[in-house]
């Protein structure tokens, strides 16, 4: 018991004096931390800023962007340096909340992970982000092919064919509107066989630049698309022509076209049908010509459905066509009178020719190239009686001396010189019996006492 009387007495003696030491020694001790260990600032850069509460805008049909400078934060952090060592900006949480949004700006939060007792304050640099809201937009593409390169000489690129070819488009309604279309593209080069691949979906705007489709929602990003190579072929040109020259005129036969070889190209089994093109006889009209015709020919318009024309130029693929036209020519040839036959000659008559000899000169009417080469062999001619029982108003038939115009048939180019042959023709009986016209024939006619 005196011990600790004792020891009481030793701690109380002096004891103010105790505690100011006491005192002191904290002090001392206050002073040499902050000495070594002081409050300082630091800033932290780059610190990503997350967005909270996205579903509101698109709850709304908004589209929202952070604009770039909004998208990272610098803050001020104030603790102590011991503090300060161990922090870095991966320790620190930025983001906005979109339900605080006005007017283009969103207050901007920033949080510590690590220390948060330990830090004195955490200041961002910017205090608000901004975000730019607008309009959702949609819209429906239908989507082209873009074909690139070149195939070897002697193939054509043929059809294409896209397996999905409408492309869904949802976002910004500046980005969507700024759409003007939506291609798949291919290159060629150098094949010679059909191509199937799946190609990425580029959108491109009105100045032909591709649009950014990083903030842009797509049904579909790539779709396959098949590219047929089709092999060329050259086939002749045939050329028609109809109608007939004014009077006087006539078609040479010749045919003068910029065009006697097309080259074609087209699926195997329609081009292995194509052996010539063939241009009808509709397109080209020489009615009443007095000279050459020309006329310019689409040769597109006559190629089978499946088949195209070959054209290194856009557009299609015409030539110019000349049928050549000339004056006809005017000449007598010598026709032997052999050549010329009486038919329907009267029932028990005999008829001859009288007052000719061995030839007949007959005016012929053609092409100067024709009538060089003209056999007078190659007419022949025509008298028919009943035609001329009908233009003399003949009833009955008495032997005698009868005037005839012969009709003539000539060789193709040949045409009649306008020029009427006239001969006479001897009619005898077998016998004293008179015949009569009648009808389409002759008949036997009773009646005596006819001219002999």
């Amino acid at each position: 018991m005196n011990i600790l009387t004792g020891l009481w007495k030793k701690l109380i003696h002096n004891a103010g004096l105790k505690i100011l030491s006491l005192i002191l020694g904290v002090l001392i001790w206050i002073v040499v931390v902050g000495i070594d260990n002081p409050v300082k600032t630091q800033i932290f850069t780059s610190i990503p800023v997350n967005v909270e509460n996205e579903e509101s805008m698109e709850k709304d049909g908004k589209f929202f962007e952070v604009a770039e400078s909004s998208r990272t934060v610098s803050v001020s952090v104030r603790a102590e340096r011991s503090i300060l060592d161990q922090l870095s900006r991966d320790n620190f949480v930025a983001s906005i909340n979109l339900e605080d949004y006005n007017n283009g700006r969103v207050p901007i939060l920033v949080r510590a992970t690590r220390y948060a007792d330990r830090i004195v304050s955490i200041t961002p640099r910017s205090t608000y982000a901004s975000v730019n809201v607008e309009d959702l937009g949609q819209k429906q593409f239908g989507i082209e092919a873009e074909i690139t390169g070149d195939v070897p000489d002697g193939y054509s690129i043929g059809g294409s064919v896209i397996n999905n070819n409408i492309v869904r488009v949802n976002g910004p309604q500046s980005v969507v509107e700024s759409i003007e279309r939506a291609v798949v593209r291919v290159s060629v080069q150098g094949m010679t066989r059909d191509i199937r691949t799946d190609s990425a979906i580029i959108f491109y705007d009105k100045d032909g630049e591709t649009v950014n489709t990083a903030n842009l929602e797509l049904s579909r990003t790539e779709t396959g698309i098949t590219v047929e190579i089709w092999k060329n072929k050259s086939v002749p040109v045939v050329y028609g022509y109809t109608g007939i020259p004014a009077d006087g005129f006539a078609a040479t036969g010749n045919i003068i076209a910029t065009l006697n070889e097309l080259t074609v190209t087209g699926p195997r089994e329609a081009l292995s049908e194509v052996d010539s093109v063939k241009v009808p006889g509709t397109a080209i009209d020489i009615t009443g010509a007095t000279g050459n015709v020309t006329v310019n020919v689409i040769l597109d318009n006559y190629l089978p459905d499946d088949v195209a024309a070959v054209n290194d130029d856009e557009g299609d693929v015409t030539a110019d066509v000349t049928i050549e036209i000339q004056e006809l020519s005017t000449i007598n040839v010598e026709v032997p009178v052999s050549n010329i036959t009486i038919d329907n000659v009267p029932q028990g008559m005999t008829a001859m020719l009288s007052g000719v000899g061995e030839v007949i000169p007959v005016s012929v009417r053609g092409l100067g190239t024709v009538l060089s080469e003209i056999n007078p062999a190659m007419i022949t001619g025509r008298i028919d009686m009943n035609e001329v029982a009908v233009q003399q108003n003949i009833d009955e038939w008495t032997a005698g001396s009868y005037e005839a115009a012969v009709s003539f048939t000539y060789p193709e180019g040949v045409y009649s010189g306008n020029t009427v042959v006239a001969v006479r023709v001897i009619l005898r009986p077998d016998d004293s019996v008179v015949y009569s016209a009648s009808g389409n024939g002759f008949g036997i006619n009773d009646s005596e006492g006819a001219d002999q």
